[in-house]
């Protein structure tokens, strides 16, 4: 509900007016449901209302009257803005009445994007939008009410069509005659009605339905369908059947987006970023030769674009087959083009490997794989369960409680115990990383100066994609790394550095919930290997036992990973094959060449989908300093 139209702060000669479109106040929206819009930092997008935003009449689409300028949250709780009029006849007739007094009051239109439900009453359910994003602003004749929502949904409220609208008028009325209209049959004695019984129970039921489609909205991922399913007076069943048709029709379209363009292997190693590049920061005067030069890397992107039509492609996809395939056919290729020290990846040794796969890739690749080279720039990815190629959003089980063994006798039946199971969500979250090439470097063909280029992408992304692995909290669209996993096991040290005693207490407390095993690791900072490398594990011992450091870069005999993504002081032991890391196909490049137009350079941003989560927290310890 909005706040009245002040008419000394009407601008006649801009014809503009300042308006309060939302608060934080509770409102019925359905029968026995009440709402209350959010307006704590970053709850409400106001993307759409600062993109030219309609100024509506009563929220009647077809009836503009003008547009909404400089939307905004402030701190009162109120959401405010400035509308302009237009100049049609109908524009200025409602411009008019706002200056007559006759027109004063305002209300939002909008979209639910988290929905959470604040508190049970006998009477209502409140539920708090916790995320939204207000598209509309309207100049309304009747502030908020019950019986159609204006101002608080997407609805037309004087549409005798509306779902909802004949939903609550045949609420209000009973509803004896069970929908037909037709009048009930003649009886000897009028019949009962306890009108206040009907109303509870009709109350309780609306707000079940409500409750159960919101939270099958949540776990399917489709708010804007419970909304409308709320809406329209669908049952859970309904809502279920509709939900799981919009998600075999959205895996579909993410499946064919990621799927090879149809490239073989040779084109594939033929695929150059540098000529892509070239191409795409090209100035006026070289535009038509890098074009031609770069006619097959463009017209695979563009193919590998096309498939994407679930979201908008803000930048080039390079095809899934140019980031999977080798750069080099041969090792004599590689030693060629980078020298005899370039590296060869082995697929069944190499470091994290995780899986057979043994038929669907080469035994051997060279190290010119664009997401090979990613995996080995992210300690994370090497020592985590790795998921390549998903094809949209996929969710793991993961067992909660076990089962108990029992003695039984002859012809007995064993207890069975409830087997408890949840499962884990990857969802693609988008990584960035912004790097620089000089023009000098571009015009360079060989295939050193490739691999070279693809490594310094891979390392920017890595890196993102390590510290998210620790340290991601979860929000503003990062993962939940190890630190913030709900369950896992922490540790605090007495000083900077742990003692061998009390990294021995990490592994201990891993082992107490029968979750250790041999191939668990240690993650921790250059600081901490060189202060294992000169401290001994019983300094206080004839028999000292060496360093706590040990031959094979190990420590008490497990393996571990040194990074300068970890926080000095901090640790992290576990079993990392209990981290599960999914990354999918399509990196998305974008070339600026304007910022550093002057120092010829191209600055070039490569974005990445990638998520991880953790099968079983038990399996983990995260130790700091105090």
């Amino acid at each position: 509900m909005g706040k009245p139209v002040v008419k000394t702060d009407i601008d006649i000669e801009n014809r503009t007016v300042p308006v309060s479109f939302s608060s934080d106040e509770e409102v019925e929206i359905y029968p026995g449901i009440r709402e209350i819009l959010s307006h704590e930092p970053g709850a409400c997008d106001l993307s759409r209302l600062n993109s030219g935003a309609p100024l509506l009449f009563n929220h009647w689409r077809d009836s503009l009257l003008g547009v909404v300028e400089n939307a905004r949250i402030e701190g009162d709780g109120k959401g405010r803005a400035e509308v302009r009029f237009g100049n049609t006849k109908f524009a200025n007739d409602g411009w008019q009445n706002v200056q007559d007094g006759i027109l004063t009051k305002t209300s939002v239109g909008y979209k639910r994007l988290e929905v959470k439900l604040k508190e049970e009453r006998a009477d209502c359910d409140v539920y708090e939008v916790t995320k939204w994003q207000p598209f509309e602003i309207s100049m309304v004749t009747v502030e908020a009410d019950v019986t159609c929502g204006i101002g608080r949904s997407a609805n037309n409220p004087n549409d005798e069509n509306d779902p909802m609208k004949k939903r609550f008028m045949m609420f209000r009325e009973g509803d004896k005659g069970g929908g037909s209209g037709a009048p009930p049959a003649a009886t000897s004695a009028p019949i009962q009605v306890n009108e206040e019984a009907v109303r509870s129970q009709g109350v309780k039921s609306e707000q079940e339905r409500v409750k159960a489609i919101l939270a099958a909205g949540k776990t399917f991922e489709l708010p804007d369908l419970a909304e409308r399913a709320i809406g329209e007076g669908m049952s859970l069943e309904q809502f279920r059947q509709e939900a799981l048709d919009a998600v075999h029709k959205r895996s579909s379209k993410i499946k064919d987006a990621t799927s090879p363009i149809g490239m073989t292997d040779k084109e594939a190693q033929n695929f150059s970023f540098i000529k892509l590049f070239r191409a795409l920061g090209a100035d006026k005067g070289e535009i038509k030769r890098a074009h031609e030069a770069a006619a097959f890397e463009l017209e695979a992107c563009r193919a590998a674009a096309e498939k994407i039509d679930y979201r908008e492609v803000k930048g080039t996809v390079i095809p899934v087959e140019a980031l999977t395939t080798p750069l080099f056919a041969t090792r004599g290729d590689m030693i060629s083009a980078i020298g005899a020290r370039g590296d060869v990846i082995s697929i069944q040794g190499g470091s994290g490997y995780t899986g057979t796969g043994g038929n669907l890739v080469p035994t051997t690749l060279m190290a010119g794989s664009f997401i090979d080279i990613l995996r080995n720039k992210a300690t994370i990815m090497q020592l985590g369960t790795q998921l390549g190629g998903l094809l949209g959003n996929i969710d793991i089980p993961k067992q909660v409680s076990g089962t108990t063994g029992y003695w039984v006798g002859e012809d007995e039946d064993v207890d069975q115990d409830a087997i408890e199971f949840a499962q884990i969500g990857l969802r693609p979250k988008t990584v960035g990383c912004l790097g620089e090439i000089t023009r000098r470097m571009l015009m360079q063909t060989s295939l050193g100066v490739e691999q070279l280029l693809r490594q310094d992408l891979a390392l920017g992304l890595g890196l993102s994609i390590d510290h998210a692995g620790y340290y991601g909290n979860g929000s503003d669209n990062k993962p939940t790394g190890l630190k913030y996993t709900d369950g896992i096991h922490g540790k605090s040290f007495a000083g900077t550095d742990p003692t061998f005693a009390e990294l021995v207490a990490m592994e201990t407390a891993i082992a107490q919930t029968n979750a250790d095993v041999a191939g668990m690791a240690y993650v921790g900072t250059p600081a901490f290997r060189g202060y294992a490398k000169t401290t001994l594990k019983f300094p206080t011992s004839t028999n000292a036992g060496g360093t706590i450091w040990e031959p094979g870069d190990t420590v008490n005999g497990y393996k571990t990973a040194i990074t300068n993504q970890i926080t000095a002081g901090d640790v992290f032991f576990g079993d990392f094959t209990q981290l599960v890391v999914g990354l999918w196909g399509g990196l998305e490049i974008t070339i600026d060449p304007f910022t550093h137009s002057s120092k010829a350079r191209l600055r070039i941003v490569a974005m990445q989908d990638v998520d991880m989560m953790v099968r079983r927290s038990a399996s983990f310890v995260y130790g700091k300093k105090p």
